[in-house]
């Protein structure tokens, strides 16, 4: 009897500890881990934090077009540029950040909001950026980087085989930051410029340049050189943003005036263009496998939709500029960013180095010819062009959808 009573108490001592570390487990699950980079989930779908944290980017984007508006000079457009490197360059660090390592934990939503509010402050200096007022600028994206550079830090101690790629990446930004940060002391405006944009370069360019360290720590772990669906869905999501500022920049027009007949003519041509580009990108991208035998194609497949997209946003100014003053160099502005999507986009589609299963020869011919034609349009009457562009971008979008 006694040691049935002893055999019963050690299993409820014995119950009542593995209810304890049960209860540990969850209370550290509140807070979690990043997950290892070999630990991939299979057919990931893209969260509902995910979803949130693209939203600020609608706002960033308008402030785009609204101070191009502004400062329609070769130093706008360079401007521009650089913004929207330095703000996409964050975007795609998060993006990688959660496909690679992101838990559905506290952990993880503490940070993703942190960076949300941190990138929605810097986003506030934009117009100052654009006056070349930086310092304000610098400040508050200097603390954006560190959310993430202390986020991949993390990665390469909890995953040391993860220092392969990360700690390089993590000496380049901190080498970046210190040449960004440095510039707000320099005397020269021209200098403080320069290290700026050195410093740019030195963010967008580590990955790329770091390539043979993703071969060695990939091959080494047998991970796959690819994008997956959910990163794609986060490009073609980026995508619907910039073609959602594109409608709201002509339907924003439309209000302020009081439109007459040939207004909105105007409008619908506009409307079909973006239509037309929105048809050709989801056609050609829907659906699409990135994949390739090595990390500098999958880097620069990132760079090309990289370049694809800041010619979207200048696409949103230019329609938007063009059916409000109609003048012929906001179209012919207008005609050369549409050619270069459109040349982007066959590009992504067609190049069998990242591509598995790439565009026919035939539709490689249609597209391409299709791109000529709509950059020779700058040579006609914008009414003439108008038309003949939304006919060629609707017509590549129904032929191309039929093709699937």
């Amino acid at each position: 009897m006694t040691l049935l009573f002893c055999i019963i108490n050690k299993s409820k001592i014995k119950y009542i500890r593995e209810l304890i570390l049960l209860d540990n487990q969850e209370r550290k699950s509140w807070w979690g881990a990043p997950r290892k980079i070999t630990d991939s989930i299979q057919d990931r779908k893209i969260s509902w934090l995910e979803l949130f944290s693209d939203l600020i980017y609608v706002v960033i984007i308008h402030s785009f077009v609204e101070n191009l508006t502004e400062h329609f000079s070769l130093t706008g457009f360079v401007t521009f540029w650089v913004l929207f490197l330095f703000f996409f360059n964050t975007w795609t660090n998060m993006v990688l950040y959660f496909d690679l390592h992101g838990e559905n934990n506290l952990r993880n939503v503490f940070f993703a909001l942190l960076q949300i509010v941190a990138i929605a402050i810097t986003a506030t200096f934009t117009g100052d950026f654009f006056k070349g007022n930086y310092t304000g600028f610098i400040l508050s994206y200097s603390f954006n980087q560190l959310i993430y550079m202390y986020l991949y830090l993390k990665t390469m101690i909890s995953d040391p085989l993860h220092a392969t790629t990360t700690r390089p990446f993590l000496i380049s930004y901190v080498v970046g930051e210190i040449i960004f940060i440095g510039s707000i002391f320099v005397p020269s405006l021209a200098l403080q410029q320069g290290m700026i944009i050195f410093s740019l370069l030195i963010f967008i360019s580590t990955v790329m340049l770091e390539s043979s360290n993703f071969d060695k720590e990939f091959n080494l772990r047998k991970i796959p050189f690819e994008l997956n669906s959910a990163v794609l869905e986060r490009y073609g999501l980026f995508t619907m943003i910039v073609l959602g500022e594109s409608l709201a920049g002509i339907i924003e027009h439309m209000t302020e005036e009081h439109a007459h007949f040939v207004d909105y003519s105007h409008f619908v041509l506009a409307m079909l263009c973006i239509i037309g580009t929105w048809m050709i990108y989801y056609t050609m991208m829907d659906e699409r496998k990135i994949i390739a035998n090595h990390y500098w194609p999958i880097s620069l497949f990132r760079g090309i939709h990289r370049f694809m997209i800041a010619c979207l946003i200048l696409q949103s100014f230019f329609i938007a500029r063009t059916i409000e003053e109609y003048s012929a160099i906001y179209f012919q502005g207008l005609v050369l960013v549409t050619g270069l999507v459109l040349i982007s986009l066959l590009v992504l589609s067609r190049w069998s180095l990242f591509n598995p299963e790439p565009l026919s020869n035939i539709e490689t011919r249609v597209i391409g010819l299709a791109a000529v034609v709509i950059l020779l349009m700058s040579l006609v009457q914008i009414s003439i062009g108008l038309v003949v562009i939304d006919v060629v971008l609707l017509g590549i979008g129904v032929w191309d959808w039929a093709q699937k």
